[in-house]
């Protein structure tokens, strides 16, 4: 009786080791330019919520052009992609949490001047 009874939790604990959700690792970097961390590389890791969070922060130049200034890079539960307009000081920010690292090289811009 003891050997069913053991069967039986184990069988029941299967789904809940195996088959937990995983938990993404992310990029971390206050200052991230020209696809390098300058300043506060490391990792985080979200076990729930929305997942790795990318901030894109841009500048308005005088010549009426939004010019790129600087990446940052973090975990966040509460991520949601939207751009945000603070005076001269527009911040674009991305989610992702398909991979670890998803937010690797988001910060590298191409174009650095955008309309």
């Amino acid at each position: 009786m003891d050997k069913f009874l053991l069967l039986f939790l184990l069988l029941g604990a299967f789904p809940l080791v195996f088959f937990q959700a995983q938990a993404t690792v992310c990029m971390v970097c206050k200052s991230f330019k020209n696809g390098h961390c300058l300043i506060g590389k490391g990792n985080c890791t979200v076990d729930s919520g929305p997942g790795c969070r990318t901030r894109n922060f841009f500048s308005f130049t005088d010549t009426g052009k939004w010019s790129y200034y600087h990446t940052e890079l973090d975990c966040s539960d509460t991520c949601i992609s939207h751009t945000v307009y603070v005076e001269t000081v527009k911040i674009a920010t991305y989610c992702c949490k398909d991979q670890d690292f998803c937010n690797r090289y988001q910060g590298k811009l191409v174009n650095r001047n955008t309309q």
